[in-house]
């Protein structure tokens, strides 16, 4: 018996095909090109298929659509209530901008899908119903218009379903179905100015109320980072905190929000390691008055942003 591995013999490549290969080539043939007639079908009659226009966009611009639609939407214990029918989400490492959000049974809402950094996912399904899920894509520069409409009242999870880095799995959120909207009152929106305390620097931390934490007096002051904020745990808190000359600061992780590390952007000069390892700490003692801000460099773009006020 020959080897399969040993080549054949003769002239084989001249061989006249088999009749009965003829005919298994051409139902091959034939069932491929009507998969791919199916598929087109799907897309263009039978709304199987997300589709929408796309707009280039940089990440600064949508960053700021994202802002402003908070700005002006209404917020309820479950999450932000959408002043009309169009939702921004923005994708950022490990989080999405913009949700939670509470929706109207039956209405089209049209989702703005973009991101701040990478190439990200955006898997949606009803709590529980592991059948009825459609998994998108968000890419860097482009707002991706999508409509959708929900029939089933209920939680709806949302998920990062392409890998984006090591905190890829914390990434999900989540936006709940009502019969009808809570009563809140909306937001007024912004112009992108920069008015405010601290020139606007943390007007994007959700968790700053306008006035920072006096703690002046005090040798020593700790900051949590990875605290509750910014639609998971992306925040710093406290956000803002006043201190004296001499004062150390010590920034501490709580392992929550995947990694993060501590950014001067003014006023001094500091980075951190970037780590998610809860009890992690970097500390700084300040000898210069002024405001220092600060950031987070994986959420910056989730409002991840701190002032420390040096008197």
């Amino acid at each position: 018996m020959k080897s399969p591995l040993e080549g054949p013999d003769g002239n084989w490549w001249d061989e006249k095909v088999n009749r009965r290969e003829t005919i298994w080539l051409g139902i091959s043939g034939a069932w491929a090109l009507g998969l791919f007639g199916w598929m087109s079908g799907w897309t263009q009659f039978g709304n199987q298929n997300p589709i929408g226009e796309s707009l280039d966009v940089s990440t600064e611009r949508f960053q700021e659509k994202v802002t402003d639609y908070k700005s002006r939407a209404g917020e309820a214990e479950a999450g932000l209530v959408p002043p009309g029918t169009d939702i921004y989400v923005g994708a950022a490492r490990y989080a999405f901008d913009g949700l939670p959000v509470v929706l109207e049974k039956g209405t089209e809402y049209t989702f703005h899908l973009g991101t701040y950094d990478v190439q990200h996912g955006f898997s949606v399904r009803l709590e529980d119903t592991l059948s009825k899920q459609m998994s998108l894509q968000m890419l860097p520069g482009y707002e991706w218009l999508v409509p959708m409409s929900f029939d089933e009242i209920g939680t709806y999870h949302v998920v990062c379903n392409e890998f984006c880095g090591e905190g890829h799995r914390t990434m999900h959120s989540t936006f709940e179905v009502r019969d009808s909207l809570p009563d809140v009152e909306m937001g007024t929106g912004t112009d992108g100015s920069e008015d405010g305390q601290y020139d606007g620097y943390l007007s994007n931390a959700d968790n700053f109320d306008g006035e920072p934490v006096d703690e002046t007096g005090s040798d020593s002051v700790t900051i949590r980072v990875g605290a509750e904020g910014n639609g998971g745990g992306f925040a710093f808190d406290p956000p803002a905190v006043r201190v004296d000359t001499g004062t150390t600061v010590t920034w501490e992780w709580t392992g929550e929000g995947g990694q993060h590390n501590v950014v001067a952007e003014s006023g001094a000069d500091f980075e951190s390691e970037l780590t998610g390892e809860a009890g992690f700490t970097f500390e700084r003692t300040f000898e210069e008055s002024g405001a220092v801000t600060y950031f987070c460099r994986p959420h910056k773009a989730l409002g991840m942003k701190g002032v420390v006020e040096v008197l």
